[in-house]
Parts: structure tokens; C-alpha cells; sequence
């Protein structure tokens, strides 16, 4: 199975809990934007097959969880499609975001499967989880049921036979109640909401000479860092305003060990979320950084 070298762990598990390996997970190095580039995923597949090793699968992300990146879908989905390989894409915190940045994700829709976890940003409380499978004979089928059978010799489709519980909380009537409560306009518009206030605080961040972000957000996650004068190693003081923050009470903010070096890492993924707390977020992160800097 093939990943990006920033893919979420949960895939890992999956490896490991169906007995796959996780030494039989490959992780292909990012290229630029954060995306895992298709030319070494297309080399590693090709030197695998050689060695008589069977590729099972790629998992496309499409919202890193440390950056909010997105693996190139459409040269991902052609080279699945040309070698026979199942491609999934794990959209589980920013697939939301194709209903109003569809460009974003161009070959999405031309995955075998894909996962969203409706708790992230559809605003849902947890859990509820989706997947979307493109051929409902392949979901039939990964159940070891013959095309056309299903067990107990019914002819509808049970959610029992496509899943792994028999019995199971009523998830899906979160979604299902919000959808038609707010309608889907409702949810775009909150989308919409939290990719401007990100952009907004990368515009902030970026016009302050105490503070550096890491690249422009691609959806709704800003890496950001404190940079204040007189302090030469930035890891330890911006781990340690992570804590002070938190202990500060006023925002929560958590951090992300990217490509070695400690960031600030908010994610906007709240429809109550307004423009004066992402500036008011720079603001107590100054206040609280000068302080411990001190």
C-alpha cells in the first residue's frame, strides 16, 4: 500500500489491524505543496512489481492533518487506473471543502472509495464517520458475497452486509438531521467562512515581524511561529507558548512538529468561529510570547 510520507496514522493501523504489515506501507516523499509526488509513486510501484511484491492500494489525502495539504488526485487516479490499483482517498478532515474549492481536488471523484469524517468540518459532534465506495458490488464483494448474493437469501442491500457491525448507533442521523435542518447552502457557507479566516490570519501573521508562517494555507490550517527578537532557538519557545497558551485560558491552540521544527497550528473548522478571534488569536499569541520570551 502506498502513502504520503504525511498520511494519517489511522491508515497505518489499517495496515497493521488487516494484517497487511505496516513494512509493506510504502511512504512516497512530498514534492512541492506537501503532496506526495507521483513520479516516486509511480518508480515504487514499478520497482515492487518487479521484485513480485502485488500493489494493493494508494491512499490519496486530501487534507493532511499537520498542513491541510492535497496529494495531486488527478496523476495519482490515471496511474491507478493504468496499473489495475485501487486508489482511496482519505478526504476525512478536508474533502468538505470540495463543494466550494472543486478545483482543488480535480480526480476525487474518480477514486474507488473515499472517507470524510463528518464530526471534522461538517460540524457534526462525534462520531460520524462516511465511506463512499464507487461500485457497490465491490463493497458486496469485500464481504466474501458472491455479485448478486446477499446472505440470508434476501434481495435488498442490509447496511449489515457492507459493514463490520451488526448492530450500531444511529450515526448517520446527525448528518442526516443537520442536512435537513440547515440545508447543504448552510454548510458551504460556513466552508467558505473558516478557508477566509485562515487566509486572514496568514495575511496577519505574515505582515508582523514577530511572527513567520510556514507556507499559504491550502484549506483551512495556518502553521504559524512565533519569531521574537533576542531568541535564536525557536522550537523550545514555541512548544513552550503552545502550554502557555493553553494555560492562558483565552484561546486553545495546538502544535505540529513539521519537518523537524515546532509550528503553531490552528485549524478553522468551527461555523462559530469570526474574523475578530483570528485576530485576536495573533494578538494574545504576541502578548503571551513577549511574556515567556522575557
Amino acid at each position: 500500500m502506498y502513502t504520503s510520507e504525511e498520511v494519517h496514522y489511522s491508515v497505518t493501523r489499517a495496515v497493521e489491524a488487516l494484517g497487511i504489515g505496516s513494512r509493506n506501507l510504502r511512504a512516497i516523499a512530498l514534492g512541492p505543496g506537501r503532496g506526495l509526488r507521483p513520479d516516486l509513486l509511480e518508480a515504487a510501484i514499478d520497482a515492487d512489481r518487479a521484485k513480485g511484491i502485488t500493489p494493493i492500494a494508494v491512499v490519496a489525502t486530501a487534507g493532511t492533518t499537520l498542513t491541510g495539504a492535497i496529494d495531486p488526485l488527478e496523476p495519482i487516479a490515471e496511474l491507478c487506473e493504468a496499473r489495475g490499483i485501487w486508489l482511496h482517498v482519505d478526504g476525512a478532515y478536508g474533502l468538505p471543502a470540495a463543494a466550494v474549492r472543486p478545483e482543488l481536488f480535480r480526480g476525487f471523484e474518480r477514486a474507488d472509495s473515499v472517507a470524510i469524517d463528518a464530526h471534522k468540518w461538517l460540524f457534526l459532534p462525534k462520531a460520524c464517520g462516511i465511506v463512499l465506495v464507487r461500485r457497490q458490488a465491490d463493497l458486496i464483494a469485500s464481504f466474501g458475497h458472491e455479485a448478486g448474493y446477499l446472505p440470508h437469501q434476501r434481495h435488498e442491500l442490509h447496511a449489515m452486509d457492507t459493514t463490520f457491525e451488526y448492530s450500531r448507533p444511529f450515526r448517520a442521523l446527525k448528518l442526516w438531521l443537520a442536512m435537513r435542518v440547515h440545508g447543504a447552502q448552510a454548510f458551504r457557507d460556513a466552508i467558505e467562512r473558516n478557508l477566509g479566516q485562515a487566509r486572514l490570519l496568514h495575511e496577519t501573521v505574515i505582515a508582523r515581524r514577530d511572527f513567520e508562517a510556514l507556507a499559504e494555507p491550502t484549506l483551512s490550517i495556518v502553521a504559524f511561529r512565533h519569531v521574537p527578537e533576542g531568541v535564536a532557538d525557536l522550537d523550545p519557545h514555541n512548544q513552550r507558548l503552545a502550554q502557555a497558551l493553553r494555560e492562558d485560558g483565552r484561546v486553545w491552540i495546538s502544535s505540529a512538529l513539521i519537518d523537524g521544527e515546532v509550528w503553531l497550528r490552528p485549524c478553522f473548522v468551527n461555523f462559530r468561529t469570526t474574523e475578530e478571534d483570528v485576530l485576536d488569536l495573533v494578538e494574545i499569541a504576541a502578548d503571551v510570547g513577549e511574556r515567556i520570551a522575557a
